[in-house]
């Protein structure tokens, strides 16, 4: 039977306080948990610790994305569709931004371009609206 660590904790608190003579091998081999579990089970002055917050990873493309979404907007009002090689190329040769693989400028694109397109037609920019693909067809 799983029994969470918080359930195990709380636990051998409780047994602890309605028993405080029992001692930590005792309660140990009782919750099956380890001595040094049941000493910091009981270690009320310590607080619980959490894990740390993580921070969003800062992405490779950061310092230049600026450039690519002004890149796509020029492209959307143009309607002359950039290829992701031509975008690559003009941040080497502009911005002499040459840290990215081209796969991790494509992966921003395709999450960016959906985006700004629904950006300047003024809707909201779901990460499914079907863009560009046919309508099933019933067979």
């Amino acid at each position: 039977m799983y029994r969470s660590p918080e359930r195990v904790v709380e636990l051998i608190r409780r047994e602890h306080a309605a028993d405080p003579g029992l001692s930590l091998s005792g309660l140990a081999q009782r919750h099956r948990v380890s001595r040094a579990v049941v000493r910091a089970a009981l270690d009320l002055t310590a607080e619980p610790t959490l894990p740390p917050a993580q921070r969003p990873r800062p992405l490779l493309l950061d310092p230049v994305s600026h450039l690519i979404d002004d890149m796509l907007r020029q492209e959307i009002e143009s309607g002359a569709r950039l290829s992701n090689q031509r975008i690559l190329q003009r941040l080497a040769s502009e911005a002499g931004f040459e840290a990215a693989s081209l796969s991790t400028l494509r992966n921003y694109v395709h999450r960016r371009r959906p985006q700004l397109q629904a950006e300047t037609d003024g809707h909201d920019a779901g990460p499914d609206r079907g863009e560009g693909r046919p309508a099933p067809s019933s067979c």
